[in-house]
């Protein structure tokens, strides 16, 4: 029984050749991530509330099975004898997988009760975990590897984080506010200083949680040249000031985009 189970795990540990970056791999992934970002947006725009949170907990889910299985493959190692050792440093609780704890958020708080937590984690998709999905889906480097399947999956998720980053501004275009940016400021600086935390305390495990490890010279680029030349302290300002300049960035390009799009389909409509 645990001989067939590793086998078929073995059988899903397919390797290819490490894809590059604008590798056709790559455009292929982007392409289809861009036409699902525009499809679902356009088609779902509208929707009643209870099938926007249906798509965001189908979604949910199938991520999370897509994570578990990634986990599993990335642990399992066989030979003779075969062993299991978990990479610590993958443990799910990077700024990219903040989708897995806001999307719960979002789906089952209720936002006529606690509207701040909502708009907050609205906020958290719609602008850090959508830059952060574009960031990863143009430059794949620091995420690919030579297995296919963990190629697969994180392609997936990342291009979730971009799909639904856009499809949840779309869907809450008419409530998000300035509020939103403060409020999405606020709940980045809570999961940032349990990413610290987790970071302090396991530290010799070598785990880099939200790229802000004092112990570790991060493998960000540029942030690692400021971390090694100018110390922990300057750059988790300049980290911090980059976050939030982003997040503002993201805020202010979607609420502006919005506000032309409903301009122009006010125009439209009083010329016809």
């Amino acid at each position: 029984m645990i001989k067939n189970m590793e086998e078929f795990i073995h059988a899903l540990q397919g390797e290819m050749a490490r894809p590059g970056i604008f590798s056709w791999f790559h455009i292929v992934a982007l392409i289809l991530i861009i036409a699902a970002t525009i499809l679902v947006s356009l088609f779902f725009y509208n929707a009643s509330e209870k099938v926007y949170k249906r798509i965001l907990l189908i979604t949910w889910i199938s991520l999370l099975i897509l994570e578990v299985i990634k986990q599993v493959l990335k642990s399992f190692h066989y030979g003779s004898p075969s062993y299991w050792e978990f990479s610590s440093a993958d443990f799910p609780f990077h700024i990219c997988s903040m989708i897995y704890y806001v999307f719960p958020v979002i789906i089952f708080v209720d936002k006529q009760k606690h509207p701040a937590i909502v708009d907050a984690a609205i906020g958290y998709m719609s602008f850090i975990c959508l830059f952060t999905g574009l960031a990863v889906c143009f430059y794949t480097d620091m995420v690919m590897s030579n297995l296919i399947f963990t190629n697969v999956q994180s392609l997936i998720h990342h291009g979730a984080l971009v799909i639904f980053g856009v499809y949840i501004f779309v869907w809450n275009r008419k409530t998000i506010t300035i509020k939103t940016f403060y409020r999405t400021l606020i709940a980045f600086a809570i999961t940032a200083v349990i990413a610290t935390i987790i970071n302090v305390i396991v530290h010799p495990l070598f785990i880099n949680m939200f790229y802000i490890n004092p112990f570790i010279i991060t493998n960000l680029p540029l942030g690692n040249i400021v971390q090694a030349k100018a110390g922990y302290a300057v750059y988790l300002l300049c980290y911090l000031a980059g976050i939030t300049l982003i997040t503002f960035l993201f805020y202010f390009v979607e609420t502006y985009i919005y506000k032309l799009v409903k301009t122009k389909m006010a125009d439209n409509s009083s010329q016809s």
